[in-house]
């Protein structure tokens, strides 16, 4: 399985499918909803924590959603924090913020990511639909 510095040296070789960014601290679970969304059809890059995500996203890949995690605690910026970068450097970029801790969002935090939450374990089907759902409502 690549990792994201391995994936980060050719931003084009990633456009030919639908590009998502899975940020997941629990490698686990990043492995289980990274390979299900290859088999799903999307390109996957990965990132275990907001500062790795934000690397990603200032490389210039054709990224068209995020899936975050909002509790990473040995990140510099929770899934909220991240989702609130990308509304500032990347408001192209719908976020879908995970979480299978926190139950509820700050209904002031509801116009930097795609709700509601998913929660934790993640249906698979369900996260697909959703960021299929998102990215074809930014192409339209």
């Amino acid at each position: 399985m690549a990792t994201t510095s391995e994936r980060i040296d050719d931003p084009t070789a990633v456009a030919s499918k639908p590009t998502v960014l899975v940020v997941e601290d629990v490698l686990l679970v990043r492995i289980l909803i990274s390979e299900f969304l290859r088999e799903r059809g999307f390109e996957v890059l990965e990132a275990a924590n907001s500062e790795q995500a934000i690397r990603v996203l200032e490389a210039d890949y054709p990224v068209r959603a995020v899936l975050s995690d909002i509790y990473m605690p040995d990140a510099a910026l929770d899934g909220v924090g991240l989702a609130r970068w990308v509304r500032t450097h990347r408001p192209d970029l719908k976020v879908i913020l995970g979480s299978g801790v926190v139950s509820t969002l700050d209904p002031a935090d509801a116009a930097f990511h795609e709700g509601p939450l998913l929660h934790k374990p993640y249906k698979h089907d369900e996260v697909e639909q959703r960021l299929r759902r998102v990215i074809a409502a930014s192409d339209a």
